[in-house]
């Protein structure tokens, strides 16, 4: 038998912008203060591979759901998670379904200086040192 509500639909990303805290933004103590903890880092990175569930999450970080619901709730009051959409369990209960506000998070000393075209760094050639012998 087919499940009346259907339990999972594509979510397509918020964005695919760059998001930029600047270390002298008001808004960035936020930032880095849910970042601090590891289990915060865990859960934003695994949404950048998808979106998720709490119960998803909580089985990919090897921690609680109630673990889980505090972290999303200071990423998502930090500005880096939203609720993206709403998914059915088997048993017809809505979960939120998390996803990172960006496909990445960028952090400068001064925004200041910060133009539209410069909000994502050229790559730079990295040298490498002479090994011993050479």
């Amino acid at each position: 038998m087919s499940a009346l509500l259907p339990r999972r639909s594509p979510v397509e990303p918020t964005t695919d912008e760059s998001q930029v805290v600047s270390l002298d933004d008001v808004g960035s103590e936020a930032v880095f203060s849910v970042l601090s903890s590891e289990v915060a880092r865990t859960l934003l990175a695994e949404l950048h591979n998808g979106p998720a569930t709490q119960s998803e999450l909580a089985d990919s970080a090897d921690t609680s759901i109630q673990n889980v619901s505090y972290h999303l709730d200071n990423l998502v009051d930090a500005g880096l998670v939203d609720v993206v959409d709403q998914w059915y369990s088997e048993k017809g209960r809505e979960m939120d379904v998390y996803a990172p506000e960006g496909s990445l998070v960028l952090v400068v000393g001064d925004a200041g200086d910060l133009t539209e075209s410069d909000s994502e760094p050229e790559p730079q050639p990295v040298e490498t040192p002479p090994r011993a012998g050479d």
